[in-house]
């Protein structure tokens, strides 16, 4: 028994002498990962300042490690976190942005919520995390439901992955486990499914995220009739974010020199020519992707081409003046303009510099800002103001840096003011005060001014407001600068083109993306599969698969080859193949294949190398680099099978099969292809054919 006033000293485990040892090696860990990637970067500060660490197109690059107000405002920024607590959020924001690939502002929301999690921790004097626990989350979420905070859902759900990054790495003495229940308010974050019996087949999934009918026609209406050339630079933008689809910043930071146009050849490189003798070109814009900076180039359909042409032209030609002194400007670091400082500049010449609207506009200004203007003789009427002056004011506001990379751990500029296309005068776009246009701070055009234009932010005044055009029930236009994006792949998608082609058209490295832009009707997605299904026979399918043919409904190798032989040889000799090859033909890696699968199944199963005449060697050049790398590989795994043999039982029958199937691709690669699909292999046997000799695998006694 105890004895009386003696206390039992609560037992220790291993697990909780680890977690403390645990912590400093995850906060040691990610200390040197931010030491490689930003070594200009204190990581005992409180405040550290991203600039070459993390892009970040707006002003404010700092993240600042200091405590909140209760009420999750900042009138607690002059009080740093505790050093502990500190070290512990700069690890797990490091670590998230490294792992997770966050920009600035990604990175700046998880600290801010790590900094109202300590307000609970403040409140019980802790100032290490490991005592966490999930009341800690939990009471950081009533706190902000209190606050009837808009964004809750998404702070929760940050909240939710720093739970079970701590948990993973177990950093605190127990298991933290937080689940929020939280529901999303905005209606992009809510799940409809796709099968849902009081849903209308005829509704568009997620239509909101798709500009309306009156609103792309009230944009054609602005685009074709300009106010002015400063509006015409922001149209003619816009056109471009319409006609690629891309995201908004790629657009604003297109190069000069986008316009790409290459000849199309042939394999044996002989110019394709038209029906007047012309050589067909593809046409395309060069753009900068904004989660990658390496260069590509997004193709354009021949429709687009026209409206392309005019923007990057008019866009070429309307920038001449700002390109000019951003040139100059990037030329020679800390100047305004090529003025003597000492030289004295009047008044009305100000005024056409600085685009003031009046001279006491812009007295009152200058003066607000400590420029005082050479006295004034009682004849004069004119200020005038020293011009280093002037330039010490505004140099500093100069920044032509458009993009930058980070090579071998250096920074490189990308992309400067003069090599943009899309740039103006600091003030363009300001419809309202037209006058205020500073001829001397030339900008490339942001995302903000686009949005604007359209209509997304309501206090400023849009491109359809300055024309009095609304929608259809006299409400607002507003559009979205994502919403071009969205629009034009739902129309890849109802044209019929793969997930790898819409893929590649968006410019996107995951296929399971498209999903989300793909916004069709029920009715929509299932008509294709309803007309087959009414078919009763196969002639009538036969039929409506050769007219998809006839009208690119149905896209791939056949129809490529229908059309190509169409434009090159006659009608006649296209028909002919579509009868002939049209009948069942599905495309391959290798080639195309003519067997019906709805009479009978694959007789080689599926092994196309074995000698089967129905694999069909056509004029694609993916199709030859598939066989080439398939070569390469069975070659090389027919090298490991001699080597590994050994007189093995059964080796060679396999040895032998594998010899057979890279003959016929080194067969495949030597035939010469220039119009119809050619086949392979002209007569083959069946793998499973019959044999006289061999046990059955069932007794017949």
């Amino acid at each position: 028994m105890r004895e009386k006033g003696v206390h039992a000293v609560p037992k220790v485990t291993e697990h909780q002498l680890i977690v403390p040892q645990r912590l400093h090696e995850f906060i040691q860990l990610e200390k040197q990962h931010l030491a490689q990637a930003a070594p200009d970067i204190n990581w005992s500060h409180e405040c550290w300042n991203t600039k070459n660490w993390l892009l970040n197109r707006s002003k404010d690059q700092t993240l600042l490690f200091r405590e909140l107000s209760d009420a999750g405002s900042a009138q607690r920024k002059n009080t740093p976190l505790p050093r502990d607590f500190a070290d512990f959020c700069k690890a797990i924001v490091v670590h998230f942005q490294r792992t997770r690939g966050l920009t600035h502002m990604g990175v700046r929301v998880y600290l801010f919520d790590l900094r109202r999690v300590f307000n609970s921790f403040r409140k019980q004097g802790y100032i290490s995390p490991l005592p966490f626990l999930r009341w800690h989350f939990e009471e950081t979420v009533q706190a902000m439901q209190e606050q009837n905070y808009s964004g809750i859902y998404d702070s929760c759900t940050r909240l939710q992955a720093i739970s079970e990054l701590i948990d993973k790495k177990q950093l605190t003495k127990s298991p933290i486990g937080f689940q929020h229940g939280m529901t999303p308010n905005s209606k992009y974050l809510r799940y409809v499914p796709l099968i849902d019996p009081g849903r209308d087949e005829k509704i568009r999934k997620d239509a909101e995220k798709l500009p309306s009918r009156e609103a792309l026609e009230a944009y054609a209406q602005c685009t074709n009739d300009p106010f002015n050339d400063d509006e015409e630079i922001l149209l003619r933008t816009i056109d471009l974010l319409i006609v690629m689809g891309q995201r908004g910043n790629e657009i604003a930071c297109l190069p000069l020199d986008c316009w790409v146009e290459h000849p199309i050849k042939d394999s044996n490189g002989n110019l394709t020519l038209d029906a007047n003798g012309h050589p067909i070109l593809e046409v395309g814009i060069r753009y900068y992707p904004e989660k990658n900076f390496e260069t590509r180039i997004h193709w354009l359909a021949d429709q687009d081409i026209p409206l392309a042409r005019r923007a990057v032209t008019r866009l070429e030609a309307l920038t001449v003046e700002p390109r000019t002194i951003a040139k100059w400007q990037e030329g020679n670091p800390g100047r305004l303009w090529d003025i003597a400082p000492d030289e004295w500049l009047d008044e009305k010449r100000l005024l056409m510099l600085l685009g003031y609207a009046s001279k006491r506009n812009l007295y009152l200004y200058l003066k607000n800002k400590g420029i005082v203007p050479r006295e004034v003789r009682a004849q004069s009427i004119d200020r005038y103001y020293r011009a280093g002056d002037i330039e010490g004011l505004l140099a500093p506001k100069i920044d032509h840096t458009v993009l930058k990379k980070r090579v071998n751990g250096k920074w490189h500029v990308v992309l400067l003011t003069s090599e943009t296309l899309s740039i103006r005068f600091d003030g363009a776009f300001r419809f309202i005060r037209e006058a205020n246009v500073t001829r001397v701070l030339p900008r490339r055009t942001t995302l903000l001014e686009i949005n604007t234009g359209l209509g997304s932010n309501p206090p400023q005044q849009s491109i359809f407001e300055r024309r009095n055009l609304t929608e259809k029930n006299g409400e607002r236009i507003a559009v979205t600068s994502h919403q071009p994006r969205h629009w034009r792949n739902t129309l890849y998608e109802l044209a019929g083109m793969s997930n790898v082609q819409q893929a590649l058209a968006m410019g996107r490295r995951r296929l399971d993306e498209n999903v989300v832009y793909q916004h069709t009707t029920l009715q929509e997605r299932t008509e294709n599969h309803d007309e087959f299904l009414k078919f009763s026979n196969a002639q009538e399918k036969m039929s409506f698969v050769h007219e998809a043919i006839r009208n690119r409904r149905i896209l791939g190798g056949v129809t490529d080859t229908y059309h190509r032989i169409k434009s090159e040889q006659d009608i006649v000799a296209a028909e002919r193949f579509l009868s002939m090859h049209a009948q069942a033909m599905h495309v391959t890696p290798y080639g195309a294949c003519s067997h019906d699968f709805s009479q009978a199944p694959c007789p080689k199963h599926l092994q196309c190398w074995n000698s089967c005449s129905h694999l069909h060697r056509t004029n694609s050049s993916t199709e030859e680099q598939a066989i080439k790398l398939q070569l390469y590989r069975s070659e090389l795994a027919l090298e490991k099978m001699k080597a590994e043999a050994d007189d093995e039982f059964g080796s060679d029958v396999w040895i032998d099969d594998l010899e057979k199937k890279i003959g016929g691709m080194k067969k495949s690669l030597a035939m010469t292809v220039t119009g119809l699909p050619v086949p392979v292999f002209q007569a083959s046997e069946s793998i499973n054919h019959a044999s006289t000799i061999g046990r059955s695998s069932v007794s017949e006694d």
